[in-house]
């Protein structure tokens, strides 16, 4: 079928948030990607170590608290991905994550934020993975409130 791809795209969503987990997934289904669900750091890092993904998309695990604790669990995360393409998702303010181009994450989203836009940078990151961002992709994207991640699409 002419557009159809016989591969499906894997996605690692390390996600603790069930909801949160459930509208992302179903939205990336939605376009054809392989998700698979991890629900802390720990199951994240086995996760990586078991099976290839073309992108991973990890949160930043509120529990934990803005600081180095929380730098640590996404870290083993990112660090785990190796070379592949990491996004972090936060509630947290950027301003709780002013280093992460530094500490090798290929973007930064602010909750909610625009899953349009978050699709589309999936899809860059895949084809492009070493492609560089510029400094505006880190920024929280504005979007009706049905394309958001509070609300289902």
């Amino acid at each position: 079928m002419e557009g159809m791809t016989t591969a499906r795209q894997a996605i690692l969503l390390a996600e603790d948030d069930p909801d949160i987990a459930e509208l992302i997934a179903e939205c990336l289904q939605g376009e054809g990607y392989a998700v698979t669900v991890a629900t802390d750091a720990n199951g994240a890092v086995a996760t990586l170590g078991t099976k290839t993904f073309a992108l991973v998309l990890t949160d930043a695990f509120a529990d934990r608290g803005p600081g180095a604790t929380q730098w640590a669990e996404v870290e083993r995360i990112r660090h785990a991905a190796g070379a592949t393409p990491t996004i972090i998702c936060t509630a947290h303010r950027a301003q709780d994550f002013p280093d992460f181009a530094a500490r090798g994450f290929a973007a930064m989203l602010s909750k909610p934020f625009d899953l349009d836009y978050l699709l589309a940078l999936i899809a860059r990151l895949i084809a492009q993975p070493e492609a560089n961002l510029p400094a505006g992709e880190s920024a929280q994207r504005h979007a009706p409130p049905s394309r958001q991640t509070g609300a289902r699409c």
